[in-house]
């Protein structure tokens, strides 16, 4: 699907968040907000950031996020979104 791991594997180099990134981490990033119900966080250049805090984060959690990274490329949606960013998040 084009992602790739940006985060540490090593768990305690790596803290609570996932980094993926992908050319379109922009766009993916906004079609997860605003069509799938997933609040991830972005920094420059394509690093789409999730944060996995035991506390409150579930295991179901965790799949239905992936699951929507796939649905965002494998469906296209993140074309609904302009490559143009913000300059304040």
């Amino acid at each position: 699907l084009g992602y790739t791991l940006k985060s540490p594997r090593q768990a305690e180099r790596r803290g609570s968040h996932i980094s993926l990134g992908h050319p379109e981490g922009w766009r993916i990033n906004q079609a997860l907000i605003h069509d799938l119900g997933v609040l991830p966080d972005f920094r420059a250049p394509d690093n789409i950031r999730l944060g996995v805090a035991p506390l409150y984060t579930s295991f179901i959690d965790v799949y239905a996020a992936a699951e929507r990274l796939q649905r965002a490329v494998e469906e296209r949606i993140y074309m609904r979104h302009s490559s143009g960013r913000a300059t304040v998040t």
